[in-house]
């Protein structure tokens, strides 16, 4: 089966050498138990995401008192699992959808708070090619036929396939990343990587736009570096929680519940001398909530119509100011029966679009089944744009041509965007060409704020990233006077 989203296994494995020590360090901040305080203080956290969560628990072990604002009525953030509007318990994720087998610190939480897990990848049947209108299923592990397929390739692109497009593009860059330092994202010294995006990387090695579709699944903009840095994580082994992957934050959640407020909407952060006093709206009331410190995961998008005073720095302001959270739309199709398995495929696919195609029940009891689309970039935004119906019809449309019979077993339908929700305005960080140097200041605290989620950890886009990050922040806390 091809490994999506920019998932390169030689790349990964290359990467992963160099990265060794990332995991343990995290489980060291999970297991450590720092010195407590003399005298435990107040902290305030903006945001009952993972970041958050993992940031109330550690203070709380700590001595510290703690109370979370979350936005929403629900914790878990960009971990989002949807039940509605599905039928017989089918469950489906509008977010986080896979945890890999490398991210220790993750699988830590899981096994913490007794959660199974279950493979995310299917384990037989075949994936489905569709290109250009030709459709091919193909065996766990195999190569479509390009000349069934109408791929517009070159002829050193034919030779190798699919498959092999990886090897033939990036194993230039392959040796030279095996000489990574043992830590220290955004690694410096490959200053070379850092400013040229993936889609140019690879047009100046005269790779073909079919390739560098297939590769790069969208990501075009995408720094060389951060492209190559997020493959670390793309594994052939990844994971999804059993139930739901909120079932985490959830069970997080559970021990702070009386630590939560609910429906409370960050307006003004103000810092002096003394402390910190947070201005949020709760039942369309203003409300103030005093603290010693603050930890802030709220995404960059959101954050920078937050008022603030004093000013953030410079850097900073620049930093939340530019950073890039991409856009991820999906659909989501539930059908009367599983008519893809009947036929020996596993109700995954790859189409000549920059999306992934998923079946999240392929391990879920019963007849019935979803298939969901996971769009990014370009026709995210462009599916965004679109009314829910739009959006629902047009992928209807899709399915029907990789799975032929979905129309007829249509029951209901549901769409999420991330650029739409207004408390995160994004799915996750990536880093385009030229834009490194304000990564530097992401997670740096401003007197008495300190910031932690996925964007301000060495694993952008992923839970072990806002785990981490909270984790860390929490240290910060605790150190700080």
């Amino acid at each position: 089966m091809k490994i999506t989203r920019r998932q390169f296994v030689g790349l990964a494995c290359a990467i992963g050498a160099g990265l060794a020590s990332r995991p343990a360090h995290a489980l060291t901040l999970l297991r450590d138990q720092e010195r407590k305080s003399a005298s435990g203080r107040h902290i305030l956290i903006l945001g009952a995401g993972a970041a958050g969560l993992a940031a109330a628990l550690k203070l709380r072990e700590m001595g510290h008192e703690v109370t979370i604002l979350e936005a929403r009525t629900r914790p878990g953030g960009r971990i989002h699992t949807l039940r509605e509007p599905f039928s017989d318990g089918l469950y489906a994720e509008a977010g986080a959808g896979r945890i890999p087998a490398t991210h220790d610190l993750t699988l830590a939480y899981v096994k913490r708070f007794k959660l199974e897990l279950d493979p995310f990848w299917p384990q037989s049947g075949a994936e489905v090619y569709l290109w250009r209108g030709a459709r091919q299923a193909v065996p766990r592990g195999g190569e479509p036929d390009l000349y069934r397929l109408r791929v517009e390739f070159t002829p050193r692109e034919r030779k190798v396939g699919f498959g092999g497009l990886s090897k033939l593009y990036v194993d230039r860059v392959l040796e030279e990343i095996r000489s990574l330092p043992k830590a220290g994202w955004p690694f410096p010294g490959f200053d070379r990587y850092k400013d040229i995006s993936f889609g140019d990387f690879l047009r100046r090695q005269g790779a073909s736009s079919d390739a560098i579709l297939y590769l790069s699944q969208g990501f075009e903009d995408d720094s060389l570096l951060d492209f190559a840095h997020d493959t670390i994580s793309h594994v052939p082994t990844m994971w999804k929680i059993r139930g739901g992957n909120d079932l985490l934050p959830r069970a997080m959640a559970r021990s702070l519940r009386e630590h939560i407020r609910y429906g409370a909407e960050i307006r003004r952060i103000e810092q002096s001398p003394g402390g910190v006093r947070v201005t949020f709206v709760a039942g369309g009331a203003p409300h103030v909530a005093s603290a010693d410190r603050v930890i802030c995961t709220i995404p960059f998008p959101v954050l920078r119509d937050i008022d603030v005073l004093p000013a953030w720095s410079d850097r900073k302001a620049a930093a939340i100011r530019n950073l890039y959270l991409s856009p991820v739309t999906r659909v989501f199709v539930q059908t009367k029966t599983r008519s893809w398995e009947r036929k020996g495929l596993n109700g995954f696919a790859t189409v000549d679009q920059p999306m992934e195609l998923w079946s999240p029940t392929h391990n879920q009891p019963g007849t019935r089944g979803i298939l969901m689309s996971y769009m990014y970039e370009r026709m995210a935004r462009e599916y965004s744009a679109k009314t829910p119906q739009v959006r629902i019809d047009r992928t209807i449309e899709l399915f029907e041509r990789v799975h032929p019979g979905v129309r007829e077993d249509f029951e209901t339908a549901a769409t999420w965007s991330w650029s739409d929700e207004p408390y995160s305005r994004g799915a996750f960080t990536t880093v385009r060409a030229g834009e490194f140097p304000q990564l530097a200041h992401v997670a740096t605290p401003e007197g008495r704020v300190h910031f932690a989620g996925e964007h301000a950890s060495p694993w952008l886009g992923w839970i072990q990233g806002a785990l981490h990050s909270g984790l860390r922040a929490a240290n910060e806390v605790n150190e700080a006077g």
